[in-house]
């Protein structure tokens, strides 16, 4: 039950009838694509129709507008075949479809409505109507069908069902010169107004398709439109993936750079302050430097208690020495001949300590850049 379902009603059902909206679709767009005559040459199939007029001894040959062209006699026929009368007016029998009109009162006519989605099973539905609600044999009658919109009901067809007693068909071909098989169709006329729109009854074995080269263009054209829009939607996918993967290597690189640029602006700074550094240290002496100059400077008899190095003024840097020397007075000489300092001088009285029988001073002295030093 299964596979018949997905036989049925999918395959040859919704996707079928999906297919061949889509096909006739695609079919006209595609010839609007081109000029009306190139249009018009790719859906001749090549065929010819000659109409036979029941009761008449002439075919006559019409062209895609209905209007006749040229005459065939069933005396020329009779005079010697089918095939050789078509071929002197340049018309290949196999491209040949012969039909045959009958006045449509011929014709029994039966209307009744379908479900749109029973479209697919139309053909059963016909065969079973024929039997079931008609006074006619299958086997006795050649019938088609035309399919139109329900003017009511959306969701709806209305089907036209035409039959035609095969004894009225056969006496309709009997005085013609043709055989019965020779005939591809039978299409009702005299039709009133309310009437358009019969079909004609394919008959069987008739119905040769000759749409080859047609067929095989339009298939190319579609074969090509399909690769192409499979090469875009490849080559689409694919820059997709490309741009994906560059913009991760771009996150990524970004990320590094980042990091890079994170050491570069500390080492910048570092090196920044190791050049201020030394400039410092070759513009300047180290405390190091003034301690070592001040202990040689200072008499055997002197001691300090307390020695620091100040910055009164922006780079104006000087020495403060608290101490006891035996003799305080001659300090500051001492320190204006060193290189290193400068402008010494007491900053305070010299005050006795009796404890120490010592001599107690505060002496401040400016320090010299090293520039200055070798200046000297």
């Amino acid at each position: 039950m299964l596979s018949e379902f997905w036989t049925r009603d999918v395959f040859k059902g919704s996707l079928k009838a999906a297919a061949e909206r889509f096909f006739g679709w695609y079919r006209e767009e595609f010839l609007d694509l081109f000029p009306e005559k190139t249009a018009e040459w790719l859906t001749d199939r090549g065929d010819r129709e000659l109409i036979l007029h029941a009761g008449d001894r002439e075919l006559w040959l019409v062209d895609s507008h209905g209007a006749p062209a040229w005459r065939l006699s069933t005396d020329e026929i009779a005079a010697s075949s089918l095939d050789e009368a078509l071929a002197r007016r340049g018309v290949a029998r196999e491209t040949a479809k012969i039909g045959i009109e009958i006045d449509a009162t011929a014709f029994f006519v039966r209307h009744f409505d379908i479900p749109s989605v029973a479209l697919p099973n139309l053909a059963k539905l016909l065969v079973t109507d024929i039997g079931r609600k008609t006074p006619f044999h299958l086997t006795d009658v050649v019938y088609g069908h035309a399919v139109a919109k329900h003017p009511a009901s959306p969701d709806k067809l209305r089907v036209s069902l035409w039959i035609l007693r095969r004894d009225i068909f056969s006496n309709a071909v009997e005085n013609s010169g043709l055989a019965p098989e020779d005939i591809s169709f039978v299409r009702p006329s005299g039709l009133t107004e309310a009437a358009q729109g019969a079909p004609d009854i394919i008959l069987q074995g008739k119905n040769e398709a000759s749409y080859t080269f047609r067929n095989l263009a339009i298939g190319l054209c579609a074969a090509t439109a399909l690769f192409a829009a499979i090469g875009v939607g490849a080559t689409l996918l694919r820059q997709t993936a490309l741009n994906e993967e560059l913009d991760a290597k771009i996150q990524e690189m970004s990320t590094r750079a980042a990091r890079v640029r994170q050491i570069v602006d500390r080492a910048s700074a570092e090196s920044r302050l190791l050049a201020v550094l030394r400039n410092t240290r070759r513009d300047q002496s180290l405390f190091a430097d003034l301690w070592e100059e001040a202990a040689r400077l200072l008499p055997d008899g002197a001691f300090v208690t307390d020695m620091r190095l100040t910055e009164p003024k922006a780079n104006d840097r000087a020495l403060e020495i608290i101490g006891f020397a035996d003799s305080a007075v001659g300090l500051p000489a001492l320190f204006d001949k060193s290189p290193l300092f400068s402008n010494a001088g007491l900053t305070a009285p010299i005050t006795p300590d009796p404890r120490e029988k010592r001599e107690g001073f505060s002496l401040r002295a400016k320090t010299e850049q090293k520039k200055s030093a070798e200046g000297k």
